[in-house]
């Protein structure tokens, strides 16, 4: 299958490619993607079945964005988000780690946020990742809104920027 979503690829970064659609199979994409963010899970159980039950569909109705450096079987770096009429969010933002530090996630999260339509979409940090991208969303003019307990894990912080509601993992 083969979506027509807004899409960088090319020379704009350098010599890895940054996809989001058009001309890309985003369902097949999706399926190499996952062994990579499996991993996930430890951090955000449910995580795959919001993956399976909600990303996936999602790109064939053209809710859900994916955005890669990288191939799909390996990629460096990697963002998923959501515009529909109720929300507009950067739902994850993944970098390998070796790869941490020089730069990617803040293009992916650049090119999420263009995707969604919005100069602050809702977005979640949690508490063991906050330092790192605190740097980040203050560079983006991400503003913290809520601290909230336990919202994907027992006795862990989600930092919740730019929107009052609770995120979800249906969401």
């Amino acid at each position: 299958m083969h979506m027509d979503i807004p899409f960088n690829l090319g020379p704009r970064h350098g010599t890895d490619r940054l996809l989001a659609s058009r001309g890309i199979d985003l369902i097949g994409c999706a399926h190499d993607v996952w062994p990579v963010l499996r991993s996930l899970e430890a951090v955000y159980p449910g995580f795959g079945r919001w993956y399976w039950d909600k990303v996936v569909p999602g790109l064939a109705t053209g809710e859900r964005g994916l955005f890669l450096i990288g191939p799909a079987s390996s990629p460096k770096a990697l963002a998923i988000a959501k515009r529909d009429s109720g929300e507009r969010k950067v739902c994850t933002l993944w970098v390998k780690p070796s790869e941490r530090s020089r730069g990617l996630g803040r293009r992916l999260l650049e090119e999420a946020v263009d995707w969604v339509g919005v100069g602050r979409p809702l977005f979640t940090v949690p508490q063991e990742r906050y330092a790192e991208l605190l740097p980040l969303t203050q560079k983006l003019g991400f503003r913290e809104t809520a601290r909230v307990e336990s919202l994907y894990r027992p006795g862990i912080v989600e930092h919740i920027f730019n929107g009052s509601q609770t995120p979800t993992l249906s969401s």
